[in-house]
């Protein structure tokens, strides 16, 4: 039977607008008043998931920034796995001397080589871009002033943070310009980091000693569930590692062919016409949850 619920955010759990799905929803909630635990899994740090908490009254542990941070429903950071200030430093000088916006996720906020202005000014030009200037952005933390520069701190440069014995967790890096960075991924095969990007416009960088999946596996070791008591639910190249891991792992219509490759099953539905639910159902109908 399933015990646990795993489910991945955006392109995943959520749609566009940082909202679910409501079958998913329902459903959800039916496993959660039937005991059974759920956990989001996400590369996402506390302040762009915290509203979504709130909205939907989830009370649960979390998976954070790609698996290298890790809370509990009381929302007390239990574990988290920083990057090599070395590794942090050289990596930051690179990508800055590109032009990249750099959004440095640390136990301490969110960091970054510009001010605030500046900052949000780029974020706003890479969400228009995104959204083909063709709609209106949807309102959710993640595109409002005040949702993205939450606890936002502004650093002259990686030796400040260091300095201040701030850990860092995971680095952001975009750049509106594809064009004049191709190539840039092949300077950052640096010891100790693990890179995660679709497209060289798109990088996320973590430490490599751990990942979603590395850090779930753990948790669930730690909880007392066995593999095939846990379904997973993940879209993208951060999830494919936990998507491998388990016997009851699903990848939306919408997943990259990376999490594709690593899931079990395939669902026929997207995250925006309810992917988890179609998982969720899937298990219900094998008799494997009891809602």
């Amino acid at each position: 039977m399933i015990k646990c619920i795993v489910c991945d955010l955006d392109g995943t759990l959520i749609k566009k607008d940082d909202s679910i799905e409501e079958r998913t929803y329902q459903m959800l909630k039916k496993c959660i008043d039937k005991g059974i635990e759920f956990i989001i899994a996400t590369g996402r740090d506390i302040n762009m998931v915290i509203d979504f908490l709130n909205q939907y009254q989830l009370d649960c542990d979390l998976i954070l920034n790609n698996g290298t941070q890790y809370c509990d429903k009381n929302q007390t950071f239990n574990e988290i796995y920083p990057m090599n200030p070395k590794a942090f430093r050289q990596i930051a000088t690179i990508l800055s001397s590109y032009g990249y916006l750099l959004a440095i996720h640390t136990d301490q906020g969110k960091y970054s080589f510009v001010s605030a202005d500046e900052f949000w000014d780029y974020h706003y030009q890479l969400l228009l871009s995104s959204h083909g200037n063709k709609e209106p952005l949807p309102k959710k933390t993640f595109t409002t002033r005040e949702g993205y520069l939450r606890d936002f701190h502004y650093t002259k440069d990686a030796d400040e943070i260091i300095g201040k014995g701030i850990q860092v967790l995971k680095i952001d890096a975009r750049h509106l310009d594809a064009y004049s960075i191709q190539g840039v991924k092949e300077q950052l095969n640096i010891e100790g980091l693990d890179i995660s990007s679709s497209f060289e416009d798109n990088i996320e960088i973590t430490s490599n000693v751990t990942n979603k999946g590395k850090l779930l596996e753990k948790i669930m070791k730690e909880k007392g569930y066995a593999n095939d008591e846990v379904a997973v639910f993940g879209d993208g190249e951060n999830d494919k590692h936990m998507l491998k891991l388990f016997k009851y792992s699903f990848a939306p219509q919408n997943a990259s062919q990376s999490a594709k490759d690593a899931a079990q099953f395939i669902l026929n539905s997207t995250n925006e016409d309810g992917a988890v639910f179609k998982g969720l159902n899937y298990l219900k109908q094998l008799g494997l949850l009891e809602i």
